[in-house]
């Protein structure tokens, strides 16, 4: 496995970051990306380069872990950067390295192993108990089956609801319908099971290894902006809301694009599956 290339000094600033959230903590890296942005215009010859993007994807331990604290420390960091320095974070407790959910203990053990340790808490270093532990792919499979019917589920009752005064409801069957799909390719690609569940951190995370939510979601438009930020809004804001109605080529809009999100991710899970399922067979008869 190739070791990872981070960039300095931007490295440090997100490390800087999450020990000022969470120290005393432990960090790997398992992911990187970086890209420029540029244009070109009609009226000049010369590219015009924009600043150096760049993406980190870590894992962090801590005992100051809180419920949506990856996102909130996720939001801090790209804000602080203008969005020029970005990260997913799987924030986690060193006590859930004790899991039970083979896959998951797994993922632990690829980061632990593989991933680029960028600080550690000498306190209460992450270790785990197995010895190299294996998938349980025939879970991981039958739970990606079960992200599916249920995203399927939720997508048809909302095409199906011809309530026009509701639309905000029928927008959060949408948000659990991406929900699902995004929880199946975590752990179809990476065996891994988040604690957060926001559909945009959890869209995110989906970019370790796939850019289909980016390309489906994050058109850089006021109004496509503007309809993402419908689809991940909370579902528990419908316990908040007075208020139901929305306009109809907004549900429209966002229903053609969580249908197409369920076939596409279907057609890039479907190679993986056959790749596990021959794992899982040659495991057997090994």
């Amino acid at each position: 496995m190739e070791p990872i290339k981070l960039p300095q000094p931007e490295t440090q600033i997100v490390v800087d970051h999450i020990e000022k959230a969470f120290s005393p903590c432990t960090i790997f890296a398992f992911g990187h990306k970086s890209y420029t942005n540029s244009a070109s215009s009609l009226l000049t010859s010369q590219m015009q380069y924009g600043t150096k993007n760049h993406h980190f994807d870590l894992l962090v331990f801590s005992n100051k872990a809180f419920q949506n604290g990856a996102s909130s420390i996720t939001n801090t960091i790209a804000e602080s950067s203008n969005k020029t320095i970005t990260a997913s974070v799987l924030l986690h407790k060193v006590t859930d390295l004790a899991t039970k959910q083979a896959s998951q203990q797994w993922f632990f053990d690829t980061v632990l192993r593989n991933g680029q340790r960028l600080c550690l808490d000498t306190a209460a270093p992450p270790y785990l108990l197995n010895n190299m532990p294996t998938r349980d792919i025939a879970t991981d499979i039958a739970y990606w089956f079960k992200c599916f019917a249920v995203a399927q589920f939720n997508l048809q009752a909302a095409a199906d609801s011809k309530h026009l005064d509701i639309t905000l409801c029928k927008i959060a069957l949408l948000n659990t319908a991406a929900t699902q799909i995004a929880l199946g390719l975590l752990r179809v690609f990476l065996g891994y099971t988040p604690n957060e569940f926001g559909l945009k951190y959890l869209l995110q995370l989906c970019g370790n290894f796939t850019d289909l939510p980016m390309q489906l979601f994050h058109q850089q438009t006021p109004e496509a902006i503007r309809r993402y930020k419908m689809l991940c809004a909370p579902t528990a804001m419908l316990n908040h809301w007075t208020r139901l109605n929305a306009a109809e080529q907004d549900f429209l809009w966002l229903l053609d694009t969580s249908i197409s999100f369920l076939q596409l991710a279907s057609e890039l899970v479907t190679p993986e599956l056959q790749r596990l399922e021959n794992t899982f067979t040659k495991s057997i008869l090994s």
